[in-house]
């Protein structure tokens, strides 16, 4: 009876080490966590879980942070998103590919602060929703508050940025703001007023943008899985060979038992 308990054990191991790749495969990290300041949660496919630093992000997970908290993310192509309090961020599509062209990063923010500095790839890649507009990357930093009725303000910090709403394109360069209320088109772009407390909060809980860029971080899986995935891959491997190394045992020992057990009853039958 043991000896059957051990190769279903075997057998629900192989299973499940069988689906494991799967499973990973789904969540390809994009990028991780460079700074986390108390209360980050992410929710990616109904689960939720509490962010800390290093923590590997993914594509269409939702970023959320609690009224005393703020986070720093750093994405495979440099892309550097800081996330302010009472904030909702979604990671709604990130694809690096060698052929640049193929590769796009778009994120959508429902309320709350954003500083977000574009990465590696070609500007027009890159692109921003809110309740109310639409905004293109023609830069490199850019400031966006979304307030709880929908009410965006963009703030070009560096370079250039595009804000499409009502259809009307509004270009905003840098040193200079625009903001957008439900069904209306961009206002006309005017000078950069004082950072709100919002986004002064957010600065001095995060600091200054790292120097480079640790992309590195994000990609510590093997063929794209992370680390979690190839770490317990490892672990279930190890349960799988300790499991058919028990049942070999097993096989052993029964092979020797019906060994001695046939040798004698051939003494004995010589003997008679």
């Amino acid at each position: 009876m043991k000896l059957y308990i051990r190769k279903f054990l075997v057998l629900v191991a192989v299973a499940a080490l069988t689906l494991q790749p799967v499973l990973a495969q789904a969540q390809v990290a994009v990028g991780n966590a460079n700074k986390i300041v108390s209360g980050v949660r992410g929710v990616l496919q109904s689960n939720t879980r509490t962010l800390v630093l290093k923590d590997e992000v993914y594509s269409n997970e939702n970023v959320n942070t609690d009224a005393d908290s703020a986070g720093r993310f750093v994405f495979l192509d440099d892309t550097l998103l800081s996330i302010g309090a009472s904030s909702s961020v979604t990671l709604d599509k990130f694809i690096f590919d060698a052929d640049a062209s193929k590769s796009q990063v778009a994120i959508s923010m429902s309320k709350g602060v954003m500083r977000f500095v574009s990465g590696k790839l070609p500007k027009n890649l890159y692109s921003i929703r809110t309740p109310t507009a639409l905004i293109g990357i023609r830069g490199t930093i850019l400031v966006i508050t979304v307030a709880l009725n929908g009410l965006t303000t963009v703030s070009v910090i560096e370079g250039v940025a595009t804000v499409s709403a009502a259809g009307a394109t509004t270009t905003v360069n840098a040193g200079f703001s625009t903001s957008v209320s439900t069904g209306a088109p961009p206002a006309p772009p005017s000078g950069t007023p004082p950072a709100p407390p919002q986004v002064q909060a957010m600065q001095t809980a995060l600091g200054p943008d790292p120097g480079i860029a640790t992309t590195g971080q994000a990609s510590t899986g093997l063929g794209g899985l992370s680390t979690g995935a190839v770490l317990g891959g490892v672990a279930l491997a190890a349960a799988i060979g300790a499991a058919i190394a028990a049942a070999s045992d097993d096989n052993n020992n029964a092979s020797v038992s019906t060994n001695e057990s046939t040798t004698s009853t051939s003494t004995s039958t010589a003997t008679n």
